[in-house]
Parts: structure tokens; C-alpha cells; sequence
């Protein structure tokens, strides 16, 4: 190696450590020895090279608030929800606020009050099965835990005062807007001193206020170290949906077979029909999907089934869903339901066996029949009627 080498080598070197920096933080060490009568010059690069990975912010959060605080808390929600939201939205995520969500609910669960749909999307399989449906990629549940009130009397200097300390605990949990699995949790303190005597004293509700604006500021704080730490990460993968069928009957409900042949003559069959309830409301998770009978989409695995209709008992299993199942749910009445039955029949107990029908009295029999369907109940009939005999519930 000639004496120009080591020049010619540091060179390439530096200029390899000058292009490294333009991305990149780099050292180099040098150290000269002499070996076998020449100089020799050996150096080291070390390059770092951070890489900093930007959080999407195009992650979209369902936020559900829900009082645990009693009393005092229940006109605190509003307020809660409000300081939850701007905080959140400042993250850089975008929120969908319980308003949106209660009248997606109050849609599909008419005439639900409101407090019944609070409870509703209290349960986390109600809210993520919403979030779902609305398309959000996490669920935020947010719970007004309580408030404390911690008094101590001053009297010092002859003036008596209470130092009144105001607590407020506010717990949320960030849940997998697919999967329902729990991702982040936590729950912050707000505390305020507030001196209160004769001259003076502070309203409670400005108290309150501010003790939820505080521990809003801290559950976005948290929010945002867990999404630093990258403990949320990409949402899951929406799952597959599979089709359903489900048909309804009601339990131990048959009507006699009542027949008109081509001379208006009446009979009564010993045959009996089963009844069916039509718009049954079907409800998976706690949030009606559709009605019954019918096809519903829903995701596959295990799900809570629930099937509603004015004058039953509401129906209620735990189902495994797969692609192309069948349900056939019975419907069993309530004693509203049956009264209701028994005033939308009681025609048929007029009717006599082989009695002669005039044209009007086969067409007000015929609308009889026709109401009773309108009411919501179909009357499973048989095939294979002549054509000289027909019932009049449509066969």
C-alpha cells in the first residue's frame, strides 16, 4: 500500500459518512499504527439511524358514557361526553359521538327510551356490535365512576370555613371495534379544594365541571401514551358475515281449517293450522339487525340471539353462527297477547258447521280472515286444494 493510500481510502471513507448523515447520525473513529515498514490508518464508521413510524390518524372511535356515579352524576354525562369528545378529536382520531349512536340505536329499537338504551350500550357486546355497524375501528367506554366530597372545618382567626375537597374518578377502556378484546384501561382523578364559609361558597356545579374537564384532559393524556407505545395498533380485520334464516311459530296456537265450497256452503275441518307471528324483531348483541321471519347478515361464532314481539315473551339463546343456518324460533305468548288472539278469533266460534253462506256473508268472512293476518299472524295453511273448495285464510 503506497503512502497516498491511506489519503485516498480516508477519503472514500469520509465520504461515505458524509452521505450516511444525510439520513442518519454518524461517528467515525480513526487510529494510525505502522505495520511491515508502513503507515497504516485504519477507520470506523458507526452509523444510527433512526426510523420513526407515524401513527395513522385516520382510526375512527366509538365513544360510549356511562354513569356509575348515582345520582349526582346522571345530568354529568352531557358534560363528560363533551370534554371526551374535543379531547379525543384534538389525538387526531376521529369520533363518533353517543348522540350518533343513540339514534342508530333509537332507529332500530323504536320506542326505547333513552335511559334503556343507555343501559343497553353500557354491555360491551351491544357497543362493539354497534361500532360494528357504524363501521368503527375501536370502541371507547367511558365511565363516570363517582364523586367524593372529603369536608374539614377551619376555624382560625375567628372566622369558621370549610375546606371542602371534590373528587371526581372517571375509568375508560379502548375495546378492539371487532373483536370486543380489551386493549387499553385506565382510570385518572380529578381533585379541587374549594374553601367555603358564610361570605362565600362556590357552586357545586362549576365544581363538577371542572373536575370533568380536568379528568378528560387526563384520559386523553392516557389515551395518548398507550397510542405511543403502539398498545392499540391496526384494528382487526372485519370478520366474515354468514346468512341466517330465521322463521317463527307460537307455541301450542292452532285455528281450525274453515272452508267454503263452490255453493257457499261452510265447513269446519278437523284439521288444524299452525299460527305463525309475523315482524318479530331480531336482535343480536342488543341491537336489532332485522326482523323475523327473514334473513339476517351476522358475523359468524358465538352471538346473543334475542327475538321480540308485541304480545310475546321475548326469546333469548346464545348461538353458534354458521353460513346457511336455519332457526326456527317459538314464540310463546303473554296474557296481553293472548286477549288479543282470542278477540281477533272469536268470529270463528259463530260460525256453524254445513250452515249456507250468502255472498256477503262469504266476503265479510273472507275480511274477517284478512284482519287476522294484518294483525301479524300468518296461518299456515296446506297445499293441494281443489279448485272447488278454498279456505279463507288464503288456500
Amino acid at each position: 500500500m503506497t503512502k497516498n493510500t491511506p489519503r485516498l481510502f480516508g477519503a472514500a471513507l469520509l465520504s461515505v459518512a458524509l452521505s450516511l448523515g444525510a439520513f442518519a447520525q454518524t461517528e467515525v473513529k480513526s487510529r494510525t499504527f505502522e505495520k511491515d515498514g508502513q503507515t497504516v490508518r485504519e477507520s470506523t464508521i458507526t452509523a444510527t439511524v433512526r426510523e420513526v413510524q407515524e401513527r395513522p390518524s385516520t382510526y375512527t372511535v366509538a365513544i360510549f358514557v356511562t354513569n356509575r356515579a348515582g345520582k349526582e352524576g346522571a345530568d354529568q354525562l352531557g358534560s363528560l361526553e363533551d370534554f371526551i369528545t374535543a379531547r379525543v378529536t384534538d389525538l387526531g382520531v376521529r369520533v363518533i359521538s353517543g348522540e350518533t349512536l343513540l339514534n342508530a340505536v333509537s332507529g332500530m329499537a323504536p320506542g326505547a327510551t333513552a335511559t334503556d338504551l343507555d343501559a343497553q350500550l353500557a354491555e360491551s357486546t351491544s357497543a362493539v356490535r354497534l361500532s360494528q355497524t357504524l363501521g368503527a375501528d375501536y370502541v371507547m367506554q367511558v365511565s363516570l365512576s363517582g364523586f367524593e366530597a372529603n369536608n374539614r372545618t377551619v376555624d382560625a382567626y375567628g372566622v369558621k370555613a370549610v375546606n371542602a375537597e371534590r373528587v371526581a374518578r372517571v375509568t375508560y377502556k379502548i375495546l378492539d371495534g371487532r373483536t370486543g378484546a380489551s386493549l387499553a384501561a385506565d382510570t385518572v382523578r380529578a381533585a379541587k379544594l374549594v374553601q367555603q364559609s358564610a361570605a362565600s361558597s362556590e357552586e357545586l356545579s362549576g365544581v363538577l365541571n371542572g373536575l370533568l374537564d380536568e379528568a378528560a384532559g387526563k384520559v386523553a393524556a392516557s389515551l395518548k401514551r398507550s397510542l405511543d407505545r403502539g398498545r392499540l395498533g391496526a384494528p382487526s380485520a372485519a370478520a366474515a358475515l354468514v346468512s341466517v334464516q330465521i322463521t317463527t311459530d307460537v307455541a301450542d296456537l292452532y285455528i281450525p281449517d274453515v272452508r267454503i265450497d263452490a255453493e257457499n256452503t261452510l265447513s269446519i275441518s278437523q284439521s288444524k293450522f299452525k299460527v305463525s307471528a309475523l315482524a318479530a324483531t331480531v336482535e343480536i348483541d342488543g341491537i336489532a339487525v332485522g326482523s323475523a321471519p327473514g334473513v339476517i347478515q351476522v358475523k359468524a361464532g358465538l352471538s346473543k340471539l334475542r327475538v321480540v314481539r308485541e304480545g310475546f315473551k321475548p326469546w333469548e339463546r346464545t348461538v353458534n353462527f354458521v353460513n346457511g343456518q336455519k332457526l326456527n324460533v317459538t314464540l310463546e305468548m303473554s296474557e296481553a297477547g293472548y286477549a288479543k288472539w282470542k278477540d281477533a278469533t272469536a268470529f270463528i266460534n259463530d260460525l256453524k258447521n254445513g250452515a249456507k253462506l250468502t255472498d256477503a256473508q262469504v266476503k265479510v268472512l273472507e275480511g274477517q280472515a284478512k284482519m287476522l293476518g294484518n294483525s301479524g299472524f300468518k296461518v299456515d295453511t296446506k297445499e293441494g286444494i281443489t279448485i272447488n273448495e278454498r279456505s279463507i285464510f288464503g288456500r
